[in-house]
């Protein structure tokens, strides 16, 4: 017998290319667990916060690294974005720009998160109150960000991130419904039958009469659900809120709520004039 590569019988050739291939199965069943930061970090320059923010952000920043998703609100000065943008997260997003040239701030909103971004979207509020009064909302260009998140293969995740309208008067009422009602409109357009979670300072209490229909308006119109509710925690009326609603075969099961005692310096004062709020959640998904 020769030596060499033997030839393959072009029947068997035959046989190989005819035998259909393993079906890929697409995406399967997933779960995990999401941290969750929600913190208005009073970014202010010197003057007008009244304190030392050049020594806050940083202890603020050693702080970040454990969590997933972490929602910044009134990140003012590019100073203090500067230092919080070192946190590891990969994925970060600044929504900086004024809405126009009368307005002295953007949204002073940032979003870091480990997850990797599939789309992002930013959307300023046009509504407000306030110059020098009514908490002065005017000078800000509030909105909010919405960040879609992949968590498995086929799975993922619509993360919004607001700060509203801070005032307590009519006025300041009117334009924080109006806010609501956009960041609806939105969430019914780009988020519809989709699972969210909402970060953000709402300046909204359960205890205030005035802002209990606000709260109720967004709740019911989005299908969110307060984690701190939902854990029936000691506190349910912080203004700091993380909200979640199921959607697209992705369900949040809230475990963890807690106004986090770490976010304080080492004489035990807090680390801004908000306090940090944090959630854990177990999340669930399979391809519908």
């Amino acid at each position: 017998m020769s030596g060499g590569v033997r030839s393959v019988p072009l029947l068997f050739v035959a046989f190989l290319a005819a035998c259909p291939s393993e079906p890929d199965p697409g995406p399967q069943a997933a779960s995990g667990s999401i941290h969750a930061l929600t913190y208005n970090v009073h970014g202010f320059s010197e003057t007008l916060a009244g304190d030392d923010p050049a020594a806050r952000m940083p202890q603020i920043l050693d702080l970040l690294p454990d969590f997933d998703l972490v929602g910044l609100q009134e990140v003012w000065d590019d100073r203090w974005y500067d230092i919080l943008a070192e946190a590891p997260q990969a994925t970060k997003e600044r929504f900086d720009t004024p809405l126009n040239a009368d307005r002295v701030y953007g949204s002073g909103l940032a979003q870091f998160t480990v997850l990797p971004l599939l789309e992002y979207r930013q959307v300023h509020y046009t509504t407000c109150n306030g110059l020098l009064d009514g908490a002065s909302d005017c000078l800000a260009s509030k909105g909010f960000q919405a960040m879609r998140v992949q968590l498995a293969e086929g799975a993922s995740l619509d993360w919004y991130n607001t700060h509203f309208e801070a005032g307590g008067g009519e006025a300041d009422d009117i334009a924080r419904v109006a806010q609501i009602e956009l960041m609806l409109e939105v969430m019914a357009t780009w988020s519809p039958d989709r699972a969210l979670l909402l970060t953000g300072d709402l300046n909204l209490h359960w205890d205030d009469p005035a802002d209990v229909p606000q709260l109720e308006r967004l709740i019911d119109g989005s299908g969110l659900v307060d984690a701190c509710a939902a854990l029936d925690c000691p506190d349910p009326n912080r203004i700091d809120k993380v909200l979640t609603r199921d959607g697209g075969g992705l369900a949040l099961q809230a475990r963890e709520w807690e106004d986090d005692p770490r976010f304080v310096d080492a004489a035990g004062e807090d680390l801004s004039d908000h306090r940090a709020i944090r959630a854990r959640f177990d999340w669930t998904w399979a391809p519908e």
